[in-house]
């Protein structure tokens, strides 16, 4: 969480940072180039990884205590996906930009670090059908060209792969990113976008055949993306 936080200081540096240009450009910068509702389909390249636990469960009849193991599991994930939302102007420079993404297809995440040597927490997690809602901050830098931070909640499909018996739950987290705009006097655009999506903790229970054992972690998503579209 702390660093999330350093982040989105990092991207609001930015931001401010950008505002100082936009003030000093001779060039003419207008909100207006970017308004109206927009579609788009994106390509981007993501790296996964969830730090976990393994709880082996009591075992009270034999006096045997939790057996605690880590392990790490991640994955380079290339993806495309669509876009839709609007643009509304809130001033000269200013806009902001409401919408979602939809991905489709899924990627596994496989083990990469274990300290479970007898491998009976090993298991895969499969990520699938991810969905984002954002609100997107915007500034007109100058006559065709934008930056944003982006602020989102994304959720999606996840299922565990391997000796174990349990459902987890399916992924919710928050993504912050930051990204530029151009777009062209038709309506076509090119954004490039780079983020991160801390996800919420998911377990599943029921490991190597026992019903009190479970593993849980925190994915992490990390991605840059390139988006083509039109704003109508």
């Amino acid at each position: 969480m702390k660093a999330l936080r350093t982040k989105v200081c990092a991207y609001a540096v930015v931001l401010l940072a950008s505002i100082s240009l936009a003030m000093t450009t001779p060039l003419k910068a207008d909100s207006s180039d970017f308004a109206g509702v927009y579609g788009a389909i994106h390509i981007s390249v993501n790296g996964a990884s969830i730090d976990g636990s393994h709880n082996g469960g009591n075992d009270t009849d034999n006096g045997i205590a939790d057996e605690r193991t880590t392990g790490k599991v991640g994955s380079f994930i290339p993806v495309a996906g669509y876009e839709l939302g609007f643009n509304l102007p809130l001033g000269d420079m200013f806009f902001l930009g409401v919408g979602g993404t939809i991905v489709k297809g899924s990627a596994e995440l496989t083990e990469s670090d274990t300290s479970d040597h007898n491998a009976d927490a090993d298991i895969h997690l499969e990520i699938s059908n991810a969905k984002t809602y954002y609100i997107q901050p915007s500034i007109s830098l100058y006559g065709n060209s934008a930056i944003y931070v982006k602020l989102g909640r994304t959720m999606a499909d996840l299922k565990a792969i391997g000796d174990v018996t349990g459902v987890p739950g399916n992924l919710t987290g928050d993504t912050y990113a930051i990204g530029t705009t151009t777009i062209a006097n038709n309506g076509l655009f090119v954004k490039t976008e780079a983020g991160v999506t801390s996800f919420e903790t998911v377990q599943a229970t029921g490991v190597a055949g026992a019903n009190n054992a479970y593993v849980e972690g925190d994915p992490i998503l990390a991605y840059g993306s390139l988006t083509l579209g039109y704003k109508f």
